[in-house]
């Protein structure tokens, strides 16, 4: 949960090595393209167990070198996942209590073809897609990014800009607002408040001095909560550059209010780019003109290093209405957030999630919170 206070830069510590994890057993090595033989950076290296089940995952560096740790000796596999393109996999691999092996993985060259869908045929809302749909297709490439922005293991110093402002029906500021310049470190940028507490309380609070509204981010949408509670479809873009993984609530819990939305993928690359939602289950106030209620937006990007993050996000949330001509529109409170520059960090063992206090002025629904 986000709001305007500024966030206290994570210090810097060091991390200190247990018997037990000096003994441990891991699979260590790099991952190369199949084609040029260049390191993949951003890549999700998956260790499963001879049940297929995963026991330890992470992201590859920019270097594409990666260690995982199992749980004890026995037999695994390798799994590479890499966003735009087929999974590849190693052999068996044996491994001894407190040995440590090297494997170098090569990730695979086919690319991903997203598919090319009617309306119609893509229609249906299906709780977890099964795999030979084509919605479980997008949904694929749409976790294989939202997976690499939640366990980026690399630690970040990050230049953000806080802000709220009012703007009308199409973005455009009706004055300066309140700006805010914040640093701090860890590995990510902005993140939600805990899906039990969505799940408890819905995605937006009321309070005495406003309404509090909560976005989700890659951790809420890849939980087993969010993902038995909503359903996907597919949902075509405007142009052929993008095409969407829509979601909604199965069912709406009434006096809760939920999100529905659609994750937006790059039709080329398979990229995951924005995530577009709006509350459901929001009171109406009548004297409002046409548009349409709180809404907000995240922008992912991928950084340098091969992680991913969320660069940008903004929640709007209805205020009044305005008179432009002869048409009246609504008028909103935006509060959000964007990084303007990143600087890798080294040696910082713990992340201090950035969670600070919720800004909302009244009337309720005038407040925002973040993702």
């Amino acid at each position: 949960m986000l709001g305007r206070q500024v966030l206290i830069p994570l210090g810097l510590c060091a991390s200190l090595m247990t018997a037990t994890e000096l003994e441990a057993q891991a699979v260590r090595g790099r991952l190369l393209d199949a084609d040029s033989g260049e390191p993949v950076a951003g890549a999700l290296i998956l260790l499963v167990d001879a049940g297929g089940t995963e026991v330890a995952s992470t992201v590859t560096s920019a270097r594409g070198t990666y260690q995982v740790q199992a749980p004890g000796a026995g037999v695994f596999r390798l799994r590479a996942e890499r966003i735009g393109f087929q999974n590849s996999y190693s052999g068996e691999i044996r491994l001894l209590s407190g040995q440590t092996l090297t494997e170098e993985l090569t990730a695979s060259s086919s690319a991903i073809v997203l598919p090319v869908l009617s309306v119609e045929s893509g229609s249906e809302c299906r709780v977890r897609p099964e795999e030979g749909e084509a919605t479980y297709v997008l949904w694929e490439e749409a976790r294989k990014a939202l997976e690499v922005t939640e366990r980026t293991t690399a630690a970040y110093r990050f230049d953000a800009v806080m802000y709220q402002r009012h703007v009308n029906l199409w973005g455009e500021p009706l004055e300066q607002g309140d700006v805010e310049f914040v640093s701090y470190a860890g590995r990510h940028p902005f993140r939600s408040v805990p899906i039990e507490q969505l799940e408890e309380q819905g995605y937006a609070r009321h309070a005495e001095e406003g309404t509090y509204y909560y976005g989700p981010d890659a951790e809420v949408l890849l939980s087993d909560q969010f993902l038995d509670s909503h359903c996907f479809r597919y949902r075509t873009g405007d142009d052929d550059v993008v095409v969407g993984l829509a979601f909604e609530p199965v069912r709406q819990v009434t006096g809760r209010v939920d999100v529905e939305g659609v994750l937006w993928l790059q039709r080329e690359t398979a990229q995951l780019r924005t995530l577009e939602f709006r509350y459901t289950g929001v009171p109406r106030p009548t004297n409002l003109g046409t548009g349409p209620g709180p809404y907000g937006q995240l922008v992912f990007d991928q950084l340098p290093g091969g992680g991913w993050i969320v660069r940008e996000w903004w929640i709007r949330t209805p205020t009044g209405s305005r008179q432009r001509g002869v048409q009246t529109y609504v008028t909103y409170a935006q509060q959000g957030g964007r990084v303007n520059r990143t600087e890798p960090l080294r040696n910082v063992s713990v992340d201090r999630r950035p969670v600070p206090s919720v800004y909302g002025p009244p009337p309720a629904p005038d407040s925002s919170g973040t993702p």
